[in-house]
């Protein structure tokens, strides 16, 4: 399974125009800076079945609380923690969604996992970066990082549970 950039700016501007009316501007990427350094909002989700992987947004704090106002219709001000969580794993969710179109038959996509405070480093053990982004939204930066874990990692890491579990 291929992923490119363009498929991923094309999905993400999409998604923000749509959902948010906030538009996103694709910027130069690097694949050496593709870490989550610096960012302290990350919402995952996993996609499983016949191509196995992670899809993975990551912003500031700032970023995700505008996009959770402009999701909820709110002021800035008045976006909770909740509200935040809710909107930005919702996000991870419909990108995530609309990747899971383009892989293989049958596949699944999990439910997202969020992350806020601190800043933070977010990654997927046994798996390798396929494809990322970095896109810019009034000032602000959104990371889409897409990776790939590799099928008999993925083999190994059932066998290893199912023994766990005997």
């Amino acid at each position: 399974m291929t992923v490119n950039q363009e498929q991923l700016v094309e999905i993400a501007q999409t998604v923000w125009s749509s959902f948010l009316g906030m538009g996103l501007i694709e910027m130069a990427t690097d694949k050496s800076s593709a870490t989550d350094e610096g960012h302290s909002a990350s919402a995952t989700v996993h996609i499983s079945g016949s191509w196995n992987g992670s899809v993975i947004l990551s912003c500031n704090t700032s970023l995700a609380r505008r996009a959770a106002a402009a999701m909820f219709e709110m002021d800035d001000d008045e976006v909770g923690d909740s509200e935040l969580s809710d909107a930005f794993g919702e996000l991870a969710n419909i990108i995530g969604g609309n990747l899971k179109c383009l892989l293989p038959e049958p596949s699944q996509l999990s439910l997202p996992t969020v992350s806020m405070g601190a800043v933070h480093v977010v990654t997927v053990p046994g798996a390798a970066l396929l494809e990322h982004v970095e896109l810019d939204c009034d000032g602000d930066q959104l990371r889409i990082a897409v990776w790939n874990r590799r099928d008999d990692q993925h083999r190994e890491h059932h066998l290893e549970l199912e023994g766990l579990a005997r």
